[in-house]
């Protein structure tokens, strides 16, 4: 009989299939690949949750401020707005209060105020949020 190739003969068949060297390359190349994937999950959580953490701060520091320049210029001192205080909203939350005459070599019946608020959580995760603002005794 002859075979379709032209040749004369007992025909063979040829069985195509992965050996294990093609197998384990496979396998070791798609490990590398779920793991630098798993990897870009990890850099966005974490950026998302420094956001998260970012945008708390933010708002707990305009709150602060918003309470000051509603008390008024007269009622801004220690006793009224201690320089420390905790954020319970934040992984070891801790906010602080600076007040000096603006400018600041005399009075000129102005504050500058500065509300830091910073926060822990872990390596990419800790940071703080610094805002500040002139209060006057004229609104």
């Amino acid at each position: 009989m002859r075979h379709p190739s032209g040749r004369w003969g007992r025909t063979r068949s040829r069985r195509r299939g992965l050996t294990l060297i093609e197998l384990m390359v496979t396998v070791v190349l798609l490990a590398v690949g779920l793991v630098g994937v798993s990897s870009m999950f990890i850099v966005g959580y974490r950026t998302q949750l420094h956001a998260h953490f970012a945008s708390v701060a933010s708002d707990m520091a305009a709150k602060k401020l918003e309470r000051m320049k509603s008390a008024g210029f007269n009622a801004i001192n220690a006793t009224n707005f201690p320089p420390t205080f905790a954020v319970a909203e934040l992984p070891s939350g801790q906010g602080t209060v600076a007040f000096a005459p603006f400018p600041e070599t005399t009075s000129t019946g102005q504050y500058l105020v500065t509300v830091t608020v910073s926060w822990g959580g872990g390596t990419g995760v800790a940071g703080r949020t610094v805002i500040s603002t002139v209060i006057s005794r004229h609104g």
